[in-house]
């Protein structure tokens, strides 16, 4: 099966809102707690702890799935393999 490469952003939109989802539906209610957000340090709503936890897991389980039954990648991983090439032939000449 060939890979079908996505911008990162929507490939990572894609895997969050159903790990997200996900993670609603098992923790229910408590799924959210009122937190501070490293990015903005304002009160926000985030994951609690095991909430969290749980999010992480099943987005690295989804992220995988997709990659391996859909065939459907973030473009980052096209841009590694561009730079990963880049270097070796800039290697090779410099020999």
């Amino acid at each position: 099966m060939s890979k079908i490469y996505i911008e990162n952003s929507t490939f990572m939109e894609y895997i969050d809102e159903l790990a997200t989802r996900i993670t609603e539906e098992r923790f229910g209610e408590e799924t959210w707690t009122e937190g501070s957000s490293e990015e903005n340090q304002s009160d926000t709503m985030i994951f609690n702890e095991d909430a969290q936890d749980f999010y992480n897991d099943v987005y690295d389980e989804y992220e995988t799935l997709t990659n391996n039954i859909l065939g459907v990648y973030s473009n980052t991983e096209l841009d590694n393999l561009e730079d990963i090439a880049k270097s070796y032939r800039e290697l090779k000449l410099n020999k």
